[in-house]
């Protein structure tokens, strides 16, 4: 086991942490499967309003490799299917109906990976409609089945603010844990890489797993990105691609292959100050948020965010439960109120990366934040803010410079297939310039992707 220390990064101190209780969340009254949840996913929708479908059975796939489908995670009614522009597919909506009636779906046995080839393997994972729960670096895109990865990683911390933590999402379940590591396991012929944070004792259910390389991770956000995992452990070299997923999807794996249905249950924190219950809940994929608040609708004085404030997308509070959101955060708006003479003040009662604020004071003190930027976008200034908080061995502010000229090249030079938007969503929170640098970063990412 190997520590490693990350030195630069910034921790955002936001009030309304979950409690490390688990419960099991009400029965939704509907669930929603969002193909947009899929950004490089060109769907079509195989169900139409009034079908009855089972637990499985499939709603979409990907025409792009029709083996990728994406199944039903309840019984019971479809009673809403949305398009947008050209018809492209926005929503499933399904209702669900007393309890689930499983679809014969393609599965494996524990006892069968160690024969099954790699291809007929992948092929079940797709048809299983879980093939979406890998991702890949470089782009960070679903993986890409006719490459070979040289390692997979599975992330088993997280330091983003707010953000489930993955030992109490995996409590409780390791031998599905187990089962969805022995699948990665056959998946590639390198090393399976678990990252777990530093300074803490380990879950039990990381204790049971084999035949992986593990690692601590010590230090301020990003110490809990894949991205900074990659970079300290194995960076990729040309050509080279590593998949990864969170402790919590392989869980979901290994859950197919134990129980030989698909598995519609996730575990999701709901956090943030203005959440009615923080805590951990034991829910259906794509369910209505209600569900996790209490049956009740979030005042409009509150943002609902599927996923965490770095990454997530905000949503309504009548929304649904996004494919890929382990957190479901919850903070005031804060409207377009200004605070008298915000600049000038010593600001004790507010949190920033910048010295010129006195939160630097109170390391461990924790602020109830809303959603305002304080400022509006202005031209970019390098002022070293970006740097500072950047643990990998790039400069954002002149890679972002070079996509914005549109050359790829220069960016490829400067570390663009290094990162995705998740690896700069700090620059982001402590530019003073209130860039929007993940989306940037995509736009190079995309380029990048159109010129082969």
């Amino acid at each position: 086991m190997t520590t490693h220390t990350i030195k630069k990064g910034f921790d955002i101190r936001i009030e309304g942490a979950p409690e490390a209780r688990l419960d099991q969340a009400t029965k939704p009254l509907v669930v929603g499967v969002r193909p947009t949840d899929f950004p490089d996913l060109k769907a079509r929708v195989v169900v139409k309003e009034g079908d009855q479908v089972s637990t499985g059975d499939m709603l979409f796939f990907d025409k792009r490799d029709p083996d990728i489908r994406f199944l039903s995670p309840a019984t019971g009614k479809v009673t809403k299917v949305v398009f947008g522009k050209r018809r492209a597919p926005q929503l499933v909506e399904i209702s669900p109906e007393g309890d689930d009636k499983f679809a014969e779906i393609e599965t494996v046995r524990s006892e069968e990976l160690g024969s099954i080839d790699r291809a007929a393997l992948i092929k079940k994972i797709k048809a299983a409609g879980l093939w979406p729960l890998l991702r890949q670096r470089p782009v960070g895109k679903t993986a890409n089945a006719d490459k070979f990865p040289v390692a997979i990683y599975v992330n088993g911390m997280d330091t983003e603010p707010l953000a489930a933590d993955p030992a109490v999402a995996c409590m409780g379940q390791g031998p599905e844990l187990a089962a969805g590591i022995d699948v990665l396991r056959h998946l590639t012929s390198g090393k399976i890489h678990i990252s777990l944070r530093g300074g803490e004792v380990a879950a039990q259910e990381f204790h049971m797993l084999k035949d992986v390389d593990v690692h601590r991770f010590e230090g301020p956000h990003p110490s809990g990105l894949v991205g900074t995992h990659i970079d300290r452990i194995a960076p990729l070299k040309d050509g080279e691609v590593a998949w990864f997923l969170k402790a919590q999807e392989a869980v979901v794996l290994g859950a197919w292959v134990l129980s030989g249905h698909y598995p519609a249950m996730r575990t999701v924190a709901v956090s943030g100050s203005g959440a009615p219950s923080r805590q951990y809940f034991h829910v259906r994929q794509g369910a209505s948020l209600l569900t996790l608040t209490g049956g009740k609708l979030v005042s409009d004085e509150f943002r609902v965010i599927n996923g965490t404030v770095l990454n997530g997308e905000a949503t309504d509070a009548d929304g649904y439960l996004g494919f890929y959101a382990n957190t479901v955060t919850i903070l005031p708006e804060g409207g377009d109120r200004r605070d008298l003479f915000g600049w000038a003040l010593p600001q004790f009662g507010k949190h920033s990366a910048s010295r010129a604020v006195m939160s630097w004071l109170l390391p461990k003190k924790t602020y109830d934040m809303d959603t305002r930027l304080h400022g509006g976008p202005r031209a970019i200034v390098n002022i070293g803010a970006w740097e500072r908080v950047m643990p990998l061995d790039i400069h954002p502010t002149y890679l972002v410079r070079a996509i914005q000229a549109g050359d790829i090249e220069e960016a490829l030079s400067l570390g663009l297939l290094e990162v995705t938007e998740e690896d700069v969503a700090l620059c982001t929170f402590v530019d003073p310039c209130k860039i929007e640098v993940g989306d940037i970063i995509r736009k190079g990412l995309d380029m990048y992707e159109e010129e082969g």
